[in-house]
């Protein structure tokens, strides 16, 4: 098995992938994506929208000191202020940082994993999900509202440094270097950040996902002998990350990049 980490936006430059990426994925049998992003495009946009709508509840749980500032970033974006009361935080979050990183260049029709899935079908290789778009879902939406907020006052925090967006930059160059030590760096800079934000993308987006995905990457590896697995990068740095878990059930890793 080929272990890939990926982008889920993406740069023009970044394609075509590097030969000895679409060479593993042209021998493999099956590609492991979180899940096909190419599978229903248009339901999972329409499923996005319901579980983004917000209620009075939710608005009314908005710290004071938050609307002024959220008002102001999606004034400054051009979007109507109507906004922050149309959807849940967590939405806002996503549609916030989206934006900023556009700015950049960063595109999520550029995704890595899209071109992959893509890529896999015209070549009739079979695609599987370790995860469903269901289940990232669900993780966002149970998220407890007040911790939303919070995450989300840290974000607009964030994004106005420039910090956010300076990560960005970071992950991307060192995942196009293939710079460990940069990608180290910022893995441990979320590890030991005390900031809501960064706890709980360590916790709960990536830790509490990497153990099942472990598991099905093991299965995977005992039915078939040639396959591809790729997932978002951060899964693959870290002292919980998957090459780690993996290595702990026994297997030999190599790192090729």
């Amino acid at each position: 098995m080929v272990l890939f980490g990926t982008i889920h936006m993406g740069l023009p430059e970044f394609f075509p992938l590097d030969d000895s990426v679409t060479k593993a994925l042209a021998a493999s049998s099956t590609l492991a994506l979180e899940f096909d992003p190419t599978v229903q495009t248009a339901e999972l946009a329409a499923m996005m929208r319901r579980a983004a709508a917000t209620t009075p509840a939710i608005v009314a749980a908005m710290p004071p000191a938050l609307g002024p500032r959220l008002t102001r970033r999606l004034e400054a974006l051009g979007a109507p202020a109507t906004l922050a009361t149309q959807f849940k935080p967590w939405m806002l979050i996503i549609t916030l940082a989206t934006v900023e990183y556009a700015k950049l260049g960063y595109r999520p029709d550029l995704a890595v994993d899209a071109y992959l899935a893509k890529l896999a079908h015209s070549e009739n290789i079979k695609v599987i999900g370790l995860e469903t778009a269901e289940s990232q879902l669900d993780l966002l939406d149970h998220l407890p509202v007040a911790d939303q907020w919070t995450i989300l006052d840290e974000t607009l925090a964030s994004l106005d440094s420039g910090e956010a967006q300076q990560d960005a930059r970071s992950m991307t160059d060192g995942w196009a270097k293939a710079d460990h030590a940069t990608l180290d760096a910022l893995a441990l800079k979320y590890e030991t950040d005390q900031r809501l934000s960064s706890q709980i993308m360590q916790r709960r987006f990536l830790a509490e996902r990497n153990g099942p995905m472990a598991d099905k990457l093991d299965g995977l590896l005992t039915r078939e002998n040639h396959t591809m697995a790729a997932v978002g990068l951060m899964h693959l740095i870290g002292k919980d990350s998957l090459p780690a878990l993996l290595r702990a059930k026994g297997l030999k890793v190599e790192q090729l990049y």
